[in-house]
Order: structure tokens, then C-alpha cells, then sequence
């Protein structure tokens, strides 16, 4: 009888042309937006400044599906919306900017950017930021939990001191301590410092020491200062959170494979297990192991009949003991023999005896098929050889399927070819002082040293407001945290650029995190019923005739913004749908609607805001909406315009498409009527300035044609819709230009911000800025998309000394 433990392979020939053997595919209309910002943590009153790469989520090319970018600032704390506009999306990039007024409030607030086509839950994303009243706090608080916790009496009692920046002790400070559990506040604590600046809140009758976060709000002669931290309980008597994951996802019995594993504190960060043991059901010893990175690792093992298995954690010492995952008496099981550079090879084994039904193996990535086979079992196991090198960077994922379909095992692996783009840089000083001048310049090549025109993001800030959060760039974000359920610890690190430990740490976040959890999204957009922009006019049944009520097919609405109207008209559900034009003539603005004369009407808008209720968020109320708005006003001019339908959104035709000059636009919003009639009876003629009032009735020159005149009349209400944010330009001086403003105090903590940096046909750029009056180092974040696809990234330090 041959060992269990030595399987034979009969080794496929299965060399994939990536060519003849795709299957049909219908590309994806889904998109994926990556964000990047000035920076995520901000004071009160600052400006946030972002720029959005819109990418189609399977080619990674940029998407020009849509010209309309919909950005929500929402806060984490309350769930509620603090700002929501749209912003304009040219040929897949955009640029915004959103203030922060000092009547927010402190906090984490989570920006979110969609288009029409980005819906799906799996490629939505949030960017994380930080608000607070002050980065650098009169006061700092340290606290100690070593001794807090009292599991008997189920209570907490943290050592807070509180200390100011000198160092000196903070006597009778007021001390306002609560916990929270999952935004809820479960307890509360007010008592003061003493005369070594301690205080020992005492939180009683806890029902839960999981997840808890420990807020303190010190009130001393200093000011008032906030501080929020997570409790940290001592490691002897902290709880984790440990899960046991076979690749392929079983564990079969007689049947070699890896286990990886993850450990994680109760608050989702990494702990690392420095010593672990698998024990059988009598308490032996089957092998031991320890982490690899962040908290992960994994280990070979061969489960025997009749056994049963377990996990002890040694270091940190844990108390619990830890089950192994189900264990089959036959079956398959799908590993990865060997990742190289160039290929993967998949090892396809069964237990001894097990026939099973006929398999097919599968190629995935980002949702395109691409290579499907029936596998011939020989012996014990298959051999299956992928090469790589011609596959696109990002998840690769094979699976094995039975005749019904089922998928029984399934692998993910991280196809990491070296296609991203080089990033160099040279500085004109290797330190600088106060208020001087920067040259930066900049070379983006490929691998293979050849220059590549770039799309260039850069930020430079103050280290002070160095983010809280786990940050992608633009290459963690598109090839790995875009496709994993879950918060990635550090996603940056999987691309430091070592390929060895690249490949070694990403195939045990794709054991772990991306085990059985990555789904590419199937929803399409036209399956979402609010995802356009239109607007709707619906009638008050109790204040009209049912004759009335049959009128709104075709309905006249009227439009105006700064540059003009226009009359448009209905379809037959008495819906018109705002096309991009329209809110790119109203950029900075707002476009305002009235429907032409119908009695009891009323104007509903939708927008994919509203499409967001699908997030689980809470719709805000119609007379809160930011879009929703009443003004008093004439009734507009009577223009007849022709009307074309262009794709699925209906706008005037272009010579004609505002119909009033746009001098008049704003005499218009105000409720003036400026009708005028020129000495050739024709209405505000374009080629004269002024003239008479037109009289009701009267015969006049209207668009070139003859027709009769009737003057406006009074309306009842108007509803308005902005059109694309406006977006203002950055601050930056230029004291050699001006000299003078050096006498100026410059506190500026972002010394520059410039979103679409182009290269030129040598992949190099320069740009010049000024530092401020603040001695610090400061960050330099670039993010690079080039005309090929690929992308980069790069951080450094520019140190203000002096």
C-alpha cells in the first residue's frame, strides 16, 4: 500500500494559449474609482482637495462611460450626509475639492465617489478621513489598561494621565471618560485629575469588553481637548480572533495540504503568533508553527482517520484552544505546488480510492474566464501548469467544478508580473528653509528603463497630519484592496518592490483574507431604478380635475442657469432625464425647473444618491435634501425649440440649446422679465442690445420665426438642481514673483496639491512650489497612471529645517 504522505502526479500538458482557449466573453460595464486626497487627517475649516481615476474594473483602462462623478462626505459617527454634489468626469479622471467648515463636527467622516456604473457592493470603496478641532493639542493624555480590567465585578478602570506638551503634570483637570461599543455609548464617567495629574475612571457593570473604544474629554485651564483610543486589554487576557483556513478550502483525509491562518485583536488589527502548537484529541504533539506577516501564516499538514485536532496558542498565551476545520473522509483538494516569476503550478489531488465525478478547472481574473478544461485525473493527482507571463497583474482565480456545476475548490493567487512604473525624483537641496523655493523633478519609466507619458498626483504635507488610516495607493487599490472583502492591513506593503517577499506575503493574504470571500460583482446598472438623473412631475390628485391628471405625457418643463433656457418636454411617464451637458453648462451653478402652466404639479428628483439606500444608508429626508429648494419667480420666456433625443437623454439641439442669451440668465432667476423687441420686430435680437417691451399678442420674430408674443406671467414655485461643483484653484505664492508676502506668517500644512501632473514624451515633469513658515518634515505622496495602463507610486521626505 503506497504512503500517504508521497502522492504521484501525472504531470498535463496543459499549456494555456491564452488565445485559443478563452471563452466567450461580454465585457463588463463596472467601474472602479480610486481616490486620492491632499491628505486624510484635517483641522476644522480646512480644504479637502481630491482627485478620482475612474477605470474600467476588468481592463483597468480608463472608463469614458460616464461624465458624472456622485461624492458623498458622510459621517461615521452619526451616518448622516454632510455633503453631496457631482462633479465632472473627463475621459476617466476628475478633480474636487469639498470645505470643511468649522461647524462639523470632530470625527472620522468617510468620502465615497460612484459613477452610474459603480454600484456593486464588491468594488465600492470608502476613503476614510480625520477630523479635528486641533492637531497639535494643548495637552496629551496618556492612558495604561495593565491593570484595568476586573473580569468579576465586570468592570474597567484605565490610568489616565494627562500631561501638557512641556511635559508638566495637568492638576483638577475635569474629566468627562466614556466607552463605546459599535457607535453605542455603554458607559460614562465624569471625575477630575490629582495632584500628579492621574485620574482613574471606574466603568462598572460592563457586559462586553470586545470592540470597546475609550473616548475622554479633559476640560483644564489649557482648554478643552478630545481623545478617542481603542482599549488595548494586557496580552494574558486578551481574546483574539484565530481562523484555521485550508487552501481550497478542505481539508481531506489521507490528503497532504497547507492551512494557513490569521490572527487579529478584537479591534481588527494584527497580532503576530510567535508559538503555536496542533495537538490530537489525547493532547499530542503534531507540529508546530508561528506567523509570517501580520499576524499570518501557514503550515503543511496531513489529517489521518479517526483523529481529531486542535490549535493551542502558546505566545501570547490565549487561553482558548482553537477546533480545526472540517475534516472529509473523501474528497479533492486544490493546491498550489509552485509560484515562480513565469508560471503556477496547481496541484489537483484526491484521496486514495475516491473516483468522484468529472472536473473542470477554471481561470478567472476580474471576472473574465480565461481557460476552462476538463481534467483528466492519473493516479493519485494532476498537474496543472499556468504560465503567467502573458496574464494580466491582479487575482488570478482557479476553482474546480463538478459536472453540476458546483465549485467544490477554489485558489486564489496573486499574479504579480513587474509591469508597474518606476518612479525617480531629484531635488534641488537636500534641506530647506522657511519660505523657500522647490524644484522637484520627476522621470516615470517602465521595467524596461523606456520613458512613459504619465498622469502624475501629487501631495506634499506635514508628517503631523500623517493618516490614522491602513492607505492604498494607486497599485494596492486596483490590484488587491478593490477585489478582497475587508479592511487590508497596510495594503501598501504588499508592493515594496522585493519580489520575493512581495510574492511570499501576498499568497498568504490571498490563503487568508481572500479566502472564500472574493466574488467578482454580476450586477449591472440598468438593473438599479434610480441610477439616472431625471426629473419627474407628478401631480396633486386633490387639487386638479381628472382631466388633468391624464396631461403629463409630454409636458413642457422649463429650464434656466447662468447661460440661458431652454423649454423642454416630458416623455410619456412625465419623466425628463438631465443630460451631462446640462450640468456642465450649469458647472459652479444651478439649473432651475418649472413645468409650463400645469395646475397642482409638483417636481420630484432622482438621482443615484438616491440609489444608495442599496448601501443600507439612511435616506434623507425630502425637505432636507441638498438639491431641494423653492423660489418664487416669472414664468420664462415662451421658447419652441427643436428637440432631439440623444442616447438615453433627451437635449435641445446644439445651436439652440439655451434659447436666451446668457446676459439675461440671471435677470431671469431674479423674476425680471428683460424681453426686449429690436427696431426689426425681432425678440432679443443677438445683434441689438436693447429695445422696446414687446406687448402681449403682438406678432414678433421669435428664433426666426414669425409667432405670437405672450408676455409672462406669474408663476407659482421652481425647483433647482446644481450642476457640476465648482472647483476653485489651489493657493500656492510664489515669493519671487512677490517678495513682498514673505512678510506675510505662512502656515500652510499642504505645500502643494497637483492632480494631473503630465509628463512629457521623456517621462520627465518638474514642478516648483514654496515651503511655508512651518519647520517640519513633510510627506510626498505621487501617484502615476500611465498611457499604457500601467501604474506607480512613490513616497518621500522633504525636510523644512529652518
Amino acid at each position: 500500500m503506497k504512503k500517504l504522505v508521497s502522492l504521484l502526479f501525472f504531470i498535463v500538458g496543459l499549456q494555456i494559449s491564452l488565445k485559443g482557449d478563452l471563452a466567450a466573453q461580454t465585457p463588463s460595464n463596472e467601474q472602479s474609482i480610486y481616490l486620492q486626497l491632499n491628505k486624510s487627517v484635517f483641522e476644522l475649516g480646512e480644504d479637502l482637495w481630491f482627485s478620482a481615476t475612474v477605470l474600467n474594473a476588468q481592463s483597468l483602462l480608463p472608463s469614458r462611460q460616464d461624465s458624472s462623478l456622485f461624492v458623498e462626505l458622510r459621517s461615521k459617527a452619526e451616518n448622516q450626509v454632510v455633503f453631496k454634489e457631482i462633479f465632472e468626469i473627463s475621459n476617466g479622471f476628475a478633480e474636487g475639492h469639498i470645505f470643511l467648515a468649522d461647524t462639523l463636527k470632530q470625527g472620522e467622516y468617510s468620502l465615497f465617489a460612484f459613477t452610474r456604473n459603480s454600484f456593486s457592493d464588491e468594488v465600492k470603496k470608502a476613503k476614510s478621513i480625520l477630523l479635528k478641532s486641533r492637531i497639535t493639542p494643548s495637552i496629551l493624555v496618556d492612558v495604561n489598561f495593565d491593570n484595568a480590567l476586573m473580569t468579576k465585578e465586570n468592570s474597567l478602570s484605565p490610568k489616565v494621565k494627562v500631561v501638557r506638551r512641556s511635559g508638566e503634570l495637568v492638576k483638577n483637570a475635569k474629566i468627562n471618560a466614556e466607552i463605546w461599543n459599535e457607535n453605542k455609548r455603554v458607559a460614562r464617567v465624569k471625575t477630575t485629575t490629582d495632584s500628579l495629574g492621574i485620574a482613574i475612571p471606574i466603568f462598572s457593570k460592563l457586559k462586553t469588553f470586545e470592540n470597546l473604544v475609550l473616548k475622554i474629554d479633559v476640560d483644564s485651564d489649557l482648554g478643552e481637548e478630545q481623545f478617542e483610543l481603542p482599549v488595548t486589554l494586557p496580552t494574558n487576557t486578551q481574546r483574539i480572533q484565530f481562523n484555521l483556513m485550508p487552501e481550497g478550502g478542505n481539508l481531506v483525509q489521507g490528503v497532504s495540504s497547507q492551512i494557513a491562518f490569521k490572527a487579529v485583536q478584537q479591534n481588527g488589527t494584527p497580532i503576530n503568533i510567535d508559538s503555536a502548537v496542533v495537538i490530537d484529541e489525547k493532547g499530542a504533539l503534531v507540529t508546530s508553527f508561528k506567523s509570517r506577516h501580520n499576524g499570518m501564516g501557514s503550515f503543511y499538514f496531513l489529517p489521518l482517520p479517526s483523529k481529531q485536532y486542535s490549535v493551542s496558542i502558546i505566545a501570547p498565551k490565549i487561553d482558548s484552544i482553537f477546533n480545526f476545520p472540517q475534516i472529509y473522509e473523501a474528497g479533492f483538494v486544490l493546491n498550489v505546488s509552485k509560484q515562480t516569476e513565469n508560471e503556477v503550478l496547481f496541484a489537483v489531488k484526491k484521496s486514495e480510492g475516491f473516483e468522484g465525478d468529472s472536473l473542470t478547472f477554471r481561470i478567472e481574473q476580474r471576472g473574465q474566464l480565461f481557460y476552462e478544461s476538463k481534467i483528466i485525473m492519473s493516479g493519485d493527482g494532476t498537474l496543472v501548469k499556468i504560465p503567467t507571463q502573458s496574464l494580466p497583474r491582479g487575482i488570478l482565480k482557479a476553482n474546480l467544478s463538478n459536472s453540476a456545476g458546483q465549485i467544490l475548490s477554489e485558489r486564489l493567487v496573486f499574479v504579480n508580473n513587474q509591469n508597474s512604473l518606476n518612479i525617480t525624483y531629484k531635488l534641488n537641496k537636500a534641506n530647506y528653509t522657511t519660505k523657500e523655493r522647490v524644484d522637484l523633478k520627476l522621470k516615470v519609466t517602465d521595467n524596461q528603463g523606456a520613458p512613459v507619458q504619465t498622469v502624475l498626483g501629487l501631495s506634499v504635507v506635514d508628517e503631523i497630519f500623517k493618516s490614522v488610516f491602513d492607505e492604498d495607493n494607486i497599485v494596492s487599490f486596483f490590484y488587491l484592496s478593490n477585489e478582497i472583502r475587508g479592511q487590508v492591513h497596510n495594503p501598501k506593503s504588499y508592493f515594496s518592490g522585493d519580489l520575493k517577499r512581495d510574492r511570499d506575503n501576498l499568497d498568504l493574504l490571498m490563503l487568508t483574507q481572500g479566502w472564500r470571500s472574493y466574488r467578482w460583482p454580476r450586477i449591472l446598472s440598468e438593473n438599479l431604478t434610480d441610477s439616472d438623473l431625471k426629473v419627474t412631475v407628478k401631480i396633486n390628485p386633490n387639487s386638479v380635475s381628472k382631466k388633468v391628471l391624464k396631461a403629463l405625457d409630454q409636458q413642457k418643463i422649463q429650464v434656466v442657469s447662468m447661460f440661458g433656457a431652454s423649454i423642454l418636454s416630458t416623455d410619456k411617464s412625465g419623466e425628463l432625464l438631465i443630460s451631462d451637458s446640462m450640468l456642465y453648462w450649469s458647472k459652479g451653478g444651478k439649473m432651475f425647473f418649472k413645468t409650463d402652466q400645469l395646475e397642482g404639479a409638483l417636481l420630484n428628483f432622482h438621482t443615484p444618491f438616491d440609489a444608495t439606500v442599496k448601501w443600507s444608508w439612511d435616506m434623507l429626508d425630502q425637505q432636507k435634501r441638498i438639491f431641494a429648494s423653492t423660489k418664487n419667480w416669472n414664468v420664462l420666456p415662451q421658447i419652441e425649440n427643436d428637440v432631439k433625443r440623444l442616447d438615453d437623454f433627451v437635449v435641445e439641439a446644439t445651436q439652440d440649446q439655451y434659447g436666451v442669451a446668457g446676459g439675461h440668465a440671471r435677470n431671469i432667476i431674479e423674476g425680471k422679465n428683460t424681453d426686449y423687441v429690436c427696431t426689426f420686430d425681432i425678440l432679443n435680437c443677438r445683434n441689438h442690445s436693447f429695445g422696446r417691451k414687446p406687448r402681449d399678442g403682438e406678432r414678433l420674430y421669435i428664433n426666426g420665426v414669425l409667432k405670437t408674443y405672450r408676455a409672462p406671467k406669474e408663476a407659482n414655485s421652481t425647483t433647482y438642481f446644481n450642476g457640476y461643483y465648482g472647483i476653485p484653484e489651489v493657493y500656492e505664492p510664489d515669493y519671487d514673483k512677490v517678495p513682498e508676502d514673505r512678510v506675510f506668517t505662512d502656515f500652510r500644512n499642504s505645500l502643494i496639491w497637483r492632480p494631473s501632473i503630465l509628463t512629457n514624451e521623456n517621462g520627465e515633469a518638474t514642478v516648483s512650489f514654496f515651503t511655508s513658515d512651518i519647520r517640519s518634515i513633510f510627506n510626498v505622496h505621487i501617484d502615476a497612471y500611465g498611457d499604457n495602463g500601467q501604474m506607480g507610486a512613490l513616497k518621500f521626505d522633504i525636510k523644512v529645517l529652518k
